[in-house]
């Protein structure tokens, strides 16, 4: 049986299981945090729901504490590796169907995770299927494929995993990226910003509220305010929010409540979103332009050190390189506590940069601003010779079962679990012609999509296992 005999055969299993796989909710949960539960109930359970689906396929499992799973095919020697998560990003605004009640319409599957990376592991759960049962896993080779439950918050699972392994792969893919390859990526900053408000106590208005966004590696799609004010100016404040395009405004009593509204994208590229929180501040400094507010100095710094500059310009960070490109930034989630905003924001620099070089100029700008950093994370710049046998390999297997010959190996801005281990490669699995839709709202995969990745990661595999054999 070829594998596309197999996809064919097996095609409604995989159908279902990833619907079923969706339907958990795998998003990071403080408030059900236990020993047994590192990241809460929800990616627990995804995590378990996936050991025990490859479980049933006959393969070795090991669930290392909650944190990863580990799931094994042949005993050999040479190991090739597959690296993906469980985990998903909150389901965010605009959905037009419930996130984890995934639905199958128009040839697509969709629901949180169906393409981030849900579905791309069950590819690769079939794929291991497929060659175990054909015997197509070399003497003194194995597969294995290690799952996180925590790559969309700070990588805790991985780095655990790791700690707790006597072994890791030779060389693995991540299913997590785009085809045909990722030979680059930027570095990468996520980190708090604390401002210590001085509020004006004669201001004419109070800002109540301030807050939006729901992940600092999401731009944020809904932002909103809170202002208290002379029942005298508060139609003007609603007017001069009103002139923004998607801001709505109510009015209670003495208050005025201001919604923005933006279009929420992954932070590696946030030009392609629309922060609503840059939309907000943007009302709020205009308002501020007329009448004072509570926390004026506030909002003027933001504006000057941040502002809606996708590429860091304001905060001293705009930097390009023909390798990996431009610098990004994103303030992904923006709340007011009493006397004090926090911003989760992430910022994605050039790859042929030294961290003390840009470490330096966040620092300056910190300093200049007047705001308290945190680093919640740092992951290095990742780079892997595309004329080096294991990318040849990857590339050959692209081009065979594609035909796709026009694409070549790219750079991104995003982060991907390639950084994680050595001779690690995003490999797949958005094709060239298909939309992001990770982290967005109405996130699916194409079913022609998962089916065509399934032969690509089979094929991949099964070449990558023969790798050691030709050098014997």
């Amino acid at each position: 049986m070829t594998i596309q005999e197999f996809v064919v055969k097996h095609k409604d299993e995989m159908y279902s299981d990833l619907v079923e796989f969706i339907n958990i909710p795998t998003v990071l949960d403080e408030t059900t945090v236990t020993s047994e539960h590192p990241f809460g109930a929800g990616p627990y359970r995804g995590l378990e729901w996936f050991l025990n689906k490859a479980s049933s396929f006959g393969f070795e499992t090991r669930n290392v504490d909650g944190y990863a799973g580990e799931i094994t095919a042949g005993t050999g020697d040479f190991m090739i590796g597959i690296l993906g998560h469980s985990d998903v990003v909150s389901e965010g605004e605009g959905w037009l169907t419930d996130p984890f009640q995934a639905s199958i319409e128009d040839g697509k599957i969709i629901g949180r995770g169906s393409s981030d990376d849900k579905g791309p592991i069950l590819s690769c759960l079939y794929g291991m299927r497929y060659l175990s049962e054909n015997n197509l896993i070399p003497e003194g080779s194995c597969l294995r494929m290690i799952v996180g439950s925590d790559e969309e918050e700070l990588w805790r699972c991985i780095d655990y995993y790791k700690e707790h392994v006597d072994r890791l792969p030779d060389y693995s893919i991540v299913p997590d990226g785009y085809f045909p390859m990722i030979f680059c990526e930027k570095g990468l900053f996520d980190f708090d910003m604390t401002a210590d408000l001085a509020v004006c106590e004669d201001a004419k208005v109070i800002i109540r509220e301030l807050r939006g966004g729901n992940g600092r590696n999401i731009v944020p799609g809904k932002a909103k305010a809170v202002l208290d004010a002379d029942k005298k100016i508060l139609e003007d404040m609603r007017q001069i929010a009103a002139e923004e395009d998607g801001i709505s405004t109510t009015i209670s009593g003495s208050v005025l409540k201001i919604q923005a509204e933006g279009k929420s994208t992954h932070a590696m590229a946030p030009e392609n979103g629309k922060s609503a929180i840059s939309m907000l501040m943007n009302v709020l400094e205009k308002i501020g332009m007329r009448y004072s507010l509570s926390i004026g100095e506030f909002i003027h710094l933001y504006q000057k050190y941040v502002g809606d500059d996708y590429h860091a310009g304001k905060f001293g960070c705009c930097w390009e390189d023909e390798l990996s490109g431009k610098t990004t930034l994103n303030v992904g989630i923006m709340e007011m506590n009493g006397s004090v905003v926090t911003m989760k924001a992430n910022l994605r620099y050039p790859a042929t940069l030294e961290k003390d070089f840009v470490q330096k100029a966040m620092a300056k700008t910190m300093s200049d601003a007047g705001f308290h950093y945190d680093e919640a994370a740092y992951l290095p710049p990742v780079y892997i010779d595309p004329e080096s046998e294991f990318m040849k390999i990857l590339m050959e297997v692209y081009i065979r079962d594609t035909g796709d010959t026009e694409h070549a190996p790219f750079a991104i801005g995003g982060a991907t679990y390639a950084r994680a281990l050595k001779n690690a490669v995003a490999f797949g699995a958005l094709f060239p012609y298909e939309t992001e839709l990770a982290h967005e709202a109405n996130e699916y995969l194409l079913a022609d999509s998962y089916e065509k990745m399934t032969v690509i990661y089979t094929d991949a595999l099964k070449a990558l296992l023969n790798m050691e054999v030709k050098h014997v």
